[in-house]
């Protein structure tokens, strides 16, 4: 799902046109055999596959192509590879599109709902998309076979990015996974195990907070922040803590009553004492 998610937010405007060249190069090395025009689309393609794994897919096979000792220059094999590196180009910002009006219909679970295969059915008649701007579901290569000890599943045999995003897509709906943008970041994220979950696990830069823990950070101090029996205790260990810097009392008379004023907040969040009786044990308390 991660590489569904990471195609759509792809910058276009920086991978079409080094696709652009690489499929200028592969055409010239198809029909002059010009090697430097071949080393340079697989260089271009081996940075293409450091940006997204669904570009290791025309890689792979661009490699395989050029490793073949049976090929035949321009044959079609050639000219399939060239096809789907000039559509590749062309088509990125519209399949991101299409992924994009996919996830509002039918996976968006605050808009489309819950129920993914229910809005599937409503927004494709067979296999037509009724809205215009829908992905069109197309037959895909695929195997079923033992995948780990015990378990059989569903294998995608297929160069094509197109594929890929197919079978993304049709399994999302098989198996009925919805999904989210996240309130802190924005971007769409998968409801694999919560459905109420608002928050990303999304991929962020070495160092970065995931949106989940930052989520739940502020959640956590938008709560205390309402909270009145916290506001008080809150207020008193600030000032007990100046103390400590102003020389007035000491580190472990400071531990002593952090550890009673703990205590009692506790049995006012439980009903035991009440939120008066709290403001006056802070008062006396030494």
């Amino acid at each position: 799902m991660e590489s569904l998610l990471s195609f759509q937010e792809l910058d276009s405007e920086v991978v079409s046109p080094l696709l652009k060249r690489i499929s200028s190069n592969w055409e010239k090395w198809t029909t002059t055999e010009d090697r430097d025009a071949m080393t340079a689309a697989m260089m271009d393609l081996g940075e293409l596959k450091q940006r997204h794994i669904y570009f290791q897919l025309l890689y792979t096979r661009c490699y395989h192509r050029i490793s073949d000792p049976k090929r035949i220059r321009g044959d079609a094999e050639d000219q399939q590879i060239l096809t789907e590196l000039q559509e590749v180009a062309e088509q990125i910002p519209q399949y991101q599109k299409q992924i994009q009006r996919f996830f509002e219909l039918v996976l968006d679970v605050d808009q489309a709902g819950r129920d993914p295969q229910k809005q599937a059915w409503s927004n494709y008649l067979y296999n037509e998309p009724k809205d215009p701007g829908l992905f069109k579901f197309r037959p895909i290569p695929v195997s079923f076979e033992p995948t780990e000890e015990g378990r059989c599943s569903p294998v995608l045999y297929s160069g094509r990015i197109l594929d890929m995003i197919d079978y993304s897509l049709r399994s999302c709906v098989e198996r009925q996974i919805t999904v989210r943008r996240c309130k802190h970041c924005g971007r769409w994220f998968p409801q694999m195990v919560r459905v109420s979950a608002e928050y990303c696990e999304r991929p962020v830069a070495e160092g970065e907070q995931v949106c989940r823990e930052i989520g739940a950070f502020q959640k956590w101090t938008k709560k205390q922040s309402d909270d009145p029996v916290f506001k008080i205790y809150r207020r008193e260990y600030k000032k007990r803590f100046a103390r400590i810097k102003a020389g007035e009392i000491n580190d472990d008379d400071f531990k002593l009553w952090s550890k009673k004023a703990r205590a009692e907040k506790k049995k006012c969040d439980s009903g035991s004492i009440t939120l008066e009786e709290f403001q006056q044990w802070l008062k006396d308390s030494k």
